[in-house]
């Protein structure tokens, strides 16, 4: 019985692998990470602060890795300018996640690094982009952000 065992799991995950099994487990999962488009009125999405719109982008993230966390650091990763006319205030020097939780429906989003603000209408881009981009996941009620360890009202009030 041990001596067939190798061959039955060769044989086994080559008909996963041949049924789409394997390939599934390895696909790259999609997540939304929220941009702005500026003086929107709310035409492209929800509408925030400054008559501007959150406005939602699908990507793709490697499976395997937490999605909330996989999310904050996709939004991260983006340019300043989005195509389609799309603004990620989340540019600064440096920026990292350092820890991402989530407890009793809290969020916790910890980040590291330099995030400059131009003008009180950069506080709600950058507020909401990450808030609504952690909030697209279940169980998620609130969102608690930290930059270099100071709450994200004051890293950027």
């Amino acid at each position: 019985m041990w001596k067939s065992l190798p061959r039955a799991l060769a044989a086994t995950l080559c008909a996963l692998f041949v049924a789409g099994g394997a390939a599934a487990a390895v696909a790259p999962r999609e997540v939304k990470v929220f941009l702005v488009a500026l003086d929107d009125a709310g035409k492209r999405g929800r509408k925030i602060g400054c008559d501007d719109s959150l406005v939602p982008v699908t990507r793709a993230v490697k499976a395997g890795r937490a999605p909330l966390r996989a999310a904050v650091e996709e939004l991260l990763s983006l340019p300043r300018e989005y195509e389609g006319g799309l603004s990620n205030y989340w540019r600064g020097e440096g920026l990292r996640v350092r820890s991402v939780t989530l407890r009793r429906g809290t969020a916790t989003i910890r980040i590291t690094g330099t995030l400059p603000v131009a003008g009180v209408c950069d506080v709600p881009r950058i507020e909401e982009q990450i808030k609504e981009t952690a909030r697209q996941f279940p169980g998620v009620k609130r969102v608690s952000v930290f930059v270099n360890g100071r709450p994200l009202s004051e890293a950027i009030g």
